[in-house]
């Protein structure tokens, strides 16, 4: 069993990011290097007192499931074009998840995951995309978690933690139906549905996060 544990404040969930408490609770962050590392009982006697809104987690569950983001405060909005370079990476212009940029990539729809950016070897047209050099946008990239992947049997009750009383009474049901209610982390709705652990998707087909119907 493992004996590392994140505390997620899923009240602060950023785009499709989760937040994570930082080191020695200062504030909190999406960046999962900034996480504060808890021991199972560290993590087990914080839940024990918390609030509601926050959610110790497996911290290697979290790690195998991290997606390499950049954010689009710590790179220059506008196209930067040198000589020397032959390495460029490019964004969409005024389209973000939360904070992270959506990069071209090859053969597909653009994504939020830099590691699947399209790497090129001079820029190109410069109207609806920003270019940048690899390296500059590289220098940048972070770990993050994706909040609709918290698998709550599998990272919180099967990793060893145990809900705390005040939490399982605090959890809002929707009377009459036994249905729970879960905030859309992509747009922020509000959905109700029986699975009180997994979110399955948003009610709104508009929305990027919206339920599959099959």
């Amino acid at each position: 069993m493992t004996d590392r544990f994140y505390m997620i404040c899923t009240r602060d969930t950023v785009g499709s990011n989760a937040s994570f408490w930082c080191q020695d609770g200062h504030g909190y962050n999406t960046n999962i290097e900034k996480a504060h590392v808890y021991t199972l009982a560290e993590a087990q006697s914080r839940w024990n007192t918390g609030r509601t809104i926050d959610q110790p987690v497996c911290a290697d569950s979290v790690d195998a499931l991290a997606v390499i983001h950049v954010d689009h405060q710590h790179v220059p909005g506008e196209s930067i074009i040198t000589p020397d370079c032959s390495r460029y990476v490019a964004f969409q212009k005024g389209r973000w998840d939360g904070n992270d940029l959506y990069w071209l990539s090859n053969g597909g729809l653009p994504t939020t995951d830099f590691t699947q950016a399209t790497i090129f070897d001079k820029p190109g047209d410069t109207t609806d995309l920003v270019w940048l050099p690899f390296t500059m946008a590289d220098a940048v990239k972070r770990r993050t978690f994706p909040i609709a992947m918290l698998d709550h049997r599998r990272m919180v009750q099967g990793a060893g933690l145990r809900v705390p009383a005040h939490i399982s009474r605090a959890r809002r049901r929707k009377p009459g139906t036994g249905k729970t209610r879960h905030n859309c982390p992509n747009c922020g709705r509000i959905n109700w549905q029986l699975n009180p652990y997994d979110f399955e998707g948003c009610a709104d087909r508009q929305c990027e996060g919206a339920r599959r119907h099959g």
